[in-house]
């Protein structure tokens, strides 16, 4: 299933520095769908970069890694 960006949102610390980014990913296959809001953080940012420094790009790479941990089905 191909996941697309459909979303970006920024959130702004009182400095005007980027606090939080939720990116909206969605998808579809057959019958089945996906849809995901995900909530990137400074904690999901690596290389000593922060969100200010990130890219469209960046942000949706970052929030289909993070859907994929999400969405792990663990064995009971």
């Amino acid at each position: 299933m191909e996941i697309t960006l459909n979303r970006i949102a920024y959130s702004f610390a009182t400095d005007g520095t980027t606090q939080a980014v939720s990116v909206g990913l969605n998808g579809s296959q057959d019958s089945n769908a996906v849809s995901a809001s995900i909530q990137l953080t400074a904690e999901d940012v690596t290389d000593g970069k922060t969100l200010d420094d990130l890219t469209k790009k960046d942000f949706q790479a970052l929030a289909k890694a993070k859907l994929a941990k999400f969405t792990v089905v663990q064995a009971s």
